[in-house]
């Protein structure tokens, strides 16, 4: 009977604590029909503008996403913002604003797809463009600061043959792009995940081709194939952490070098980032490393400013998550239950509006009331943007 009764009293108790839980987090949200609604303008725009660094830390495949981003930058250019980091290597970032270069840049950004498909992870869509429009009409700037993808060698081998000065340089390249070209044809066609040239790219060519590079930039373009070669090599051979951490100090490297070169323009560069939802988040990450997003609220520290670092994902709807060896797969049910606390969820499918906007910062001082899950939430990021029925990006 005293079993029964207790297990009664525990049962209780946490469904009281869960309701108070609720309640908290009710206190510091609210939801709204679009990002551009003057309530959530008036809340966000001062956290920016106290802000060096806004971390958006996104679900890819969503068109809700890169209007977030439009919108965060734009509120953010009063106050400095006119720099945009993206989850791709500097090759890829300069390649997006070449488009912006020519009369038509969606249908360059188009063609280039359709010759080099799968060489710019994430933005091979109409939406993305709008965004990317939104910044450089503005006299914006693009930082790419990731790994360059598995599939990429081919863009990069044109981009080092079509801007080098070296003779011998460009004929070597020549038969490796065809080379890689002809890989990718094939990993597509067998659907084999081993059969792009980064498998490939031996240590001998890589030396060759270094002692014929004519500059810094060709040699570091080089640097950055290798290091790509390593960082898929781990996870392809089961150590993960390793992926992880080597991939973050990547990041965090290509990072200083765009930063320290801002620092010769103005003394206190400001930036907003658009990387995967984890490379968003302060301190220690659910892969266990210190990723850009820790060093960038250090750096702002030490600066004497503030960073943030905001989630946005859709909780329902549909996601494009760009499959080469099954497009017709490529649009896929959103499930975020592993990921954002049961809480959240049932906050945002409960809202009035397609937007539920939790001030998770302000949770912080009760953070022991929450759950584990919601602790980790609260703790790595300073806003949640959680999204009803968010809808897929249009594929080129």
């Amino acid at each position: 009977m005293k079993y029964c009764i207790l297990t009664l009293w525990i049962s209780l108790s946490s469904l009281t604590l869960f309701a108070q839980n609720i309640e908290g987090i009710q206190k510091h949200s609210f939801s709204v029909s679009e990002l551009s609604d003057t309530q959530f303008k008036n809340f966000i725009q001062p956290r920016i503008q106290e802000s060096q660094f806004v971390f958006l830390g996104e679900q890819h495949g969503i068109i809700e996403v890169g209007e977030a981003t439009n919108i965060l930058y734009t509120l953010g250019q009063p106050f400095g913002y006119h720099t945009l980091c993206i989850e791709t290597d500097a090759i890829a970032a300069k390649t997006i604003t070449s488009y912006f270069d020519t009369k038509k840049p969606l249908a360059t950004a188009k063609e280039l797809d359709t010759k080099y498909d799968f060489s710019i992870p994430f933005y091979n869509n109409e939406e993305d463009m709008m965004m990317f429009k939104n910044v450089l009409d503005t006299n914006g700037t693009l930082w790419g600061i990731d790994q360059s993808l598995m599939t990429q060698f081919r863009l990069n081998f044109e981009y080092l043959i079509n801007n080098t000065q070296s003779v011998k340089f460009k004929s070597a390249l020549m038969p490796l792009r065809e080379k890689a070209i002809a890989a990718f044809e094939k990993t597509v066609r067998e659907k084999d995940f081993m059969a792009p040239y980064i498998f490939s790219y031996d240590d001998e060519t890589h030396q060759d081709l270094l002692e014929l590079t004519a500059t810094s930039e060709e040699k570091e373009v080089l640097k950055a194939l290798k290091k790509t070669q390593e960082i898929y090599a781990y996870n392809f051979g089961g150590e993960y952490y390793l992926n992880n951490y080597v991939r973050a100090r990547h990041m965090k490297q290509n990072f200083m070098r765009y930063y320290k070169a801002a620092l010769q323009k103005e003394a206190t560069p400001k930036v907003l980032f658009k990387l995967g939802g984890n490379h968003a988040a302060r301190g220690l990450t659910r892969t266990r490393v210190y990723d850009i997003a820790n060093l960038g609220a250090e750096l702002a520290e030490m600066n004497e400013m503030e960073s943030l670092h905001l989630l946005v994902m859709g909780v329902s709807g549909i996601q494009n998550v760009a499959n080469p060896f099954e497009p017709e797969k490529s649009k896929q049910p959103i499930d975020v239950s592993d990921f954002v606390p049961k809480e959240f969820i049932g906050q945002t499918l409960a809202g009035a509006h397609k937007y539920q906007i939790i001030d998770t910062k302000a949770l912080r001082p009760k953070a022991h009331t929450f759950s584990k899950e919601v602790q980790k939430m609260i703790f790595a990021y300073d806003v949640v943007i959680l999204i009803k029925e968010a809808e897929p990006l249009t594929s080129f």
